[in-house]
């Protein structure tokens, strides 16, 4: 039998292994910085106050939402142990109009994107021009001797009526510039460089929200990529537009479901100013901005998001959207994956019905939570398609502020 002592000692043990475990995790979960709003209270969660850094007499507590200007705070476990300093910001609370309506894109690169480097049969052997230039899927063809690209056929123009072989070329890989130089070949009486390149694409998705005050809009939550090589694509001009639902194929474990549409009409309600790894933002009609100002809401700073019940805002049939229940199981407020900030499952039993889940054009799905807008659909989780992930509402914000200026 164990002696009292070594039973309270193995009891203190675990008690400290507790709290140490705790702090560890917190000291990850929680943000560097905190946003919150004039006139309210900050919170973290449950287990984790604050108290004020600043000493002086005229400071107030970190609560009280008086400063304008960046304070910094400890984050305390239980209102004891120091976890970390964070940095508050006070600012007045955004307000946006929902949409969540479908939309379609049709969107022109800068430049030809690079899908795949051919190989190209030679008297002297099979040869890559391509990969011998340096280049790569994902990579974005610029310029061919000091002519910029404006589409795949220009290229083949200048490629064909040329009498050298060896081209000048500028290309962009990760938003850094480089150049080098492409030996063609002759195939089947033309020259050819061995690309397979593309200048647009288009497809369809869900607008997130407007924002009254400056005619902007967030869409998405996630960049549109090649669905080749998965690079971003660059952009030249993009166009968002009216679409009709055709049907829905429903998603299964392995199988992502979707949502088929095409473009119904000629008309552009919005021109896309910035194509980012966090969705697609730009300007919009006034009156597609002033037809959803009945639906505005309070935007959530990412520490107001709580795991539990929420609700996601789509349209199925190209109607006026529909509230479903989702439950919201994860938060990852420092994640290293911007678009999967939020881990959620869908519980509404109509919505599992109707598409098995999240499917493809549901992305830019608003999240609601508490009354206020926390976030956006990005992701299905291919082996649970009930199962997906959403990006805060802050920072598709964020982003449609950059596009604006």
């Amino acid at each position: 039998m164990k002696s009292p002592i070594k039973i309270i000692y193995s009891i203190l043990s675990i008690i400290c292994f507790m709290i140490l475990s705790l702090c560890a995790y917190f000291q990850l979960n929680i943000p560097d910085e905190i946003t919150t709003y004039t006139g309210e209270k900050v919170t973290i969660n449950n287990y984790t106050t604050l108290s004020q850094r600043d000493t002086s007499k005229n400071a107030a507590p970190a609560n009280s939402m008086l400063h304008s200007e960046p304070r910094r705070a400890e984050a305390r476990l239980f209102g004891l142990i120091p976890v970390k300093d964070v940095e508050i910001l006070t600012v007045n609370r955004k307000y946006v109009a929902l949409s969540g309506a479908l939309f379609g894109i049709k969107l022109y690169t800068k430049g030809a994107a690079v899908i795949e480097c051919c190989l190209i049969k030679t008297p002297y052997g099979v040869r890559n021009p391509g990969r011998e230039a340096g280049l790569s899927p994902g990579d974005t063809l610029l310029e061919i001797d000091g002519i910029k690209i404006s589409s795949c056929e220009q290229v083949e123009r200048i490629v064909a009526s040329s009498d050298h072989d060896i081209f000048h070329i500028k290309y962009i890989r990760n938003n850094n510039e480089y150049y080098s130089d492409i030996a063609s070949e002759m195939q089947n009486g033309s020259r050819q460089l061995g690309m397979w390149i593309r200048d647009s694409a288009a497809g369809l998705g869900t607008m997130t929200f407007f924002d009254p005050e400056s005619g902007g809009f967030a869409a998405l939550g996630h960049g549109i990529c090649d669905s080749d090589t998965g690079a971003l694509l660059t952009l030249k001009q993009a166009q968002v537009t009216n679409v009709e639902v055709a049907g829905i194929t429903k998603g299964s474990a392995g199988t992502p479901g979707s949502i088929n549409g095409y473009f119904s009409d000629s008309y552009a309600f919005g021109v896309v100013l910035l194509n980012s790894e966090c969705g697609i933002y730009g300007a919009a009609d006034n009156n597609i901005i002033y037809s959803n100002n009945e639906n505005t809401v309070p935007l959530a700073a990412p520490n107001e998001v709580k795991r539990g019940y929420a609700q996601i805002l789509c349209s199925l049939d190209g109607g006026e959207p529909t509230l479903y229940d989702i439950k919201i199981t994860k938060i990852s407020i420092s994640s290293d994956t911007p678009t999967k900030n939020l881990n959620i499952t869908v519980t509404d039993p109509r919505l599992i019905e109707k598409t098995g889940g999240i499917i493809q054009g549901m992305s830019g799905c608003p999240i609601l939570q508490n009354g206020k807008l926390v976030g956006a659909v990005t992701h299905v989780t291919l082996t649970n398609p009930a199962k997906g992930y959403g990006i805060f509402a802050q920072k598709m914000y964020d982003e449609m502020e950059k596009a604006q200026n």
